[in-house]
């Protein structure tokens, strides 16, 4: 008869089956986006889903020289380290660290959105992920690969609660931000 700590040990350890359906619906997170979103659709995208339960990131993208050695020969690339990434995270990266470059219609949002933001609250949170979250490079640096992808995703993909978005967002850039989720069929 086994005692309580094995018990206690079997009922907590997750069973092999749902590790093995993690990695499935994992490996097929980017399908499921492309249908939820068809503006992924035709887009030259790598895809690697790489678990990784203690990793400070959901997920990570990656351009140009950035691409990793998997992602070769692609436009772009997304890699998903938390199983708890959703659809609208991918869309959401994508759109955030390439689509904003490469669509001009994207391109024209994001520049309309950025000449919107406070310079103030960009400096404050600048202030606070370098206080708080290890942040060490320059300002301009963070403001165009953290900040400002940041605000922008923050309500168009619903990373952020409504009452968060209220009180961050003026009306004209949520007009702004409502536009892109138009235009990218989130409902």
């Amino acid at each position: 008869m086994p005692d309580n700590q094995e018990v206690i040990q079997a009922i907590s350890e997750k069973p092999p089956i749902l590790d093995t359906i993690a990695q499935q619906q994992g490996e097929g997170l980017l399908g499921v986006a492309q249908q939820q979103f068809p503006y992924l659709q035709g887009k030259d995208i790598a895809y690697k889903f790489s678990p990784k339960p203690d990793s400070e990131y959901m997920l990570e993208s990656y351009k140009g020289d950035d691409l990793p050695d998997w992602a070769k020969g692609k436009q772009a690339a997304i890699e998903v380290f938390n199983p708890k990434t959703s659809p609208l995270d991918i869309l959401g990266d994508y759109v955030s660290h390439y689509g904003v470059e490469a669509d001009p219609k994207l391109q024209q949002l994001y520049q309309q959105f950025q000449g919107q933001l406070d310079p103030q609250l960009m400096q404050e949170r600048y202030q606070y992920h370098t206080a708080n979250l290890g942040e060490n490079r320059p300002y301009e640096q963070w403001m165009q690969m953290t900040g400002l992808p940041e605000m922008f995703r923050g309500y168009t993909f619903n990373q952020w609660t409504p009452e968060e978005s209220k009180q961050i967002y003026s009306p004209q850039q949520l007009k702004t931000l409502d536009a892109v989720r138009s235009y990218l069929g989130i409902k």
